[in-house]
């Protein structure tokens, strides 16, 4: 049973007091007296009908006067505040396992090309932390009410961080040639809350969601449909999140290709017309400070640090032609791990073949097994001769003729 505030009191002073003369009355440190009074407000908000007996006024001020004193003590010890991503049994030193993914930069985004635009919903990349995952899709009204309870509120805000910086990269570089305003208002089509709650209803959120009784269709206070819209919208956010917080090696590189072959179904038909266009090399995916060689005349040129999809598309990728990845074959099992084991197997579509095997790969997740199988294909050096020679016709076809066209302008 909690211990009452008149316990404390009586356990914190009159104990010591009797059991000392009256001249040695040794006051508690600052820290020590902190530490009480925390430790008596963790059993009384941990009591489980506490709400009800406190009143939800007083219960919350309750709560929030243990954070601030808990944010006091920490900030007091130079220590950093305690992870809200921990259950109770996996609690640790915050500054060990950090979870934080590695960045997004531009050098790990390419721009949207047409002939990588799917033909159908990109599977969804895996939460790899149960408690994450749950979180993801729990509404706060059904937690309850502790300061290191996990939402969707909580990881929806992170996830937009995330969404913002991926959207921007991708806009930026497939459209250079377009205004600021024009590119917020192509980022503003990505990550508003109508398509995003369109996302996730086409992932069936909605099933997976765990939301308080009260605002579940049917019920007299039940949501509206622009209500449900922004906690769908909300969930999104929060399940790419919990991606990134749950894998912080490849987390941000999942998530991210996820997202632009996501995004890239909704922009297809503007980025076709980019292509058509024309897409000039802007300088601000170029110019690369370099700490020791600024004041060098001769400046090396940047190597692009391409994926095996990336390599294969740039090889043999043109107009008209395509590159499709897809299951190939049943889920196995890893022998080792008994983890499930995807085979994907990519396929092309141009250059006089119709849906023709040109590799594939084994891995873990669907990610890894795609990239294997371009891996696959460009090693086949004999096959891939055949189409590089098919492309540079192609190429030098498509030069002259906007060579004759620029000169018949010109004849005008």
């Amino acid at each position: 049973m909690a211990r009452s505030m008149h316990e404390f009191k009586t356990t914190g002073r009159d104990d010591i007091s009797d059991s000392r003369p009256d001249h040695v009355q040794p006051s508690l440190s600052k820290a020590e007296n902190l530490s009480r009074l925390l430790s008596v407000l963790d059993d009384v908000l941990n009591e489980q009908d506490a709400n009800e007996m406190m009143g939800e006024v007083a219960f919350k001020q309750a709560r929030e006067l243990r954070h601030s004193l808990q944010t006091k003590k920490r900030l007091e010890r130079d220590l950093p505040l305690p992870s809200l991503t921990l259950p109770p049994s996996a609690k640790s030193d915050a500054s060990e396992n950090r979870n934080l993914g590695n960045s997004i930069s531009a050098l790990q985004l390419t721009p949207w090309i047409s002939s990588s635009i799917p033909s159908e919903l990109p599977p969804l990349p895996k939460i790899l932390d149960p408690t994450l995952e749950m979180a993801a899709f729990t509404h706060s009204g059904c937690l309850p009410g502790r300061v290191t309870d996990l939402s969707y509120e909580r990881l929806e805000w992170v996830g937009d961080a995330y969404l913002y910086i991926t959207s921007t990269l991708l806009i930026s570089q497939t459209f250079p040639g377009l205004l600021p305003g024009k590119c917020s208002q192509l980022r503003e089509r990505l990550i508003k809350n109508l398509i995003l709650a369109e996302y996730a209803r086409k992932y069936e959120f909605e099933k997976r969601a765990k939301l308080p009784s009260s605002i579940m269709a049917g019920n007299r206070t039940s949501a509206t449909a622009h209500e449900m819209t922004k906690i769908m919208g909300d969930i999104f956010e929060a399940y790419v999140a919990a991606v990134v917080l749950s894998d912080p090696t490849n987390g941000v590189a999942r998530v991210s290709e996820w997202l632009k072959n996501l995004w890239a179904m909704t922009l297809a038909k503007d980025i076709r017309t980019e292509e058509r266009n024309g897409r000039f090399d802007s300088p601000l995916w170029r110019l690369r400070g370099a700490i020791e060689e600024t004041c060098q005349e001769n400046v090396k040129p940047r190597v692009e640090s391409l994926n095996a999809k990336d390599r294969l598309q740039r090889a043999i990728g043109s107009r008209g032609v395509k590159l499709i990845y897809k299951d190939s074959g049943p889920v196995k099992k890893d022998s080792i791990s008994k983890l499930p084991l995807y085979t994907v197997a990519v396929y092309l579509t141009g250059w006089g073949e119709n849906g023709k095997q040109l590799g594939f790969g084994s891995a873990l997740g669907k990610t890894e097994a795609g990239m294997k199988a371009a891996e696959n294909a460009l090693a086949n050096k004999k096959m891939m001769s055949i189409y590089l020679e098919k492309k540079k016709v192609f190429d030098a076809q498509l030069e002259r003729e906007r060579a004759a066209l620029a000169k018949q302008e010109e004849g005008h």
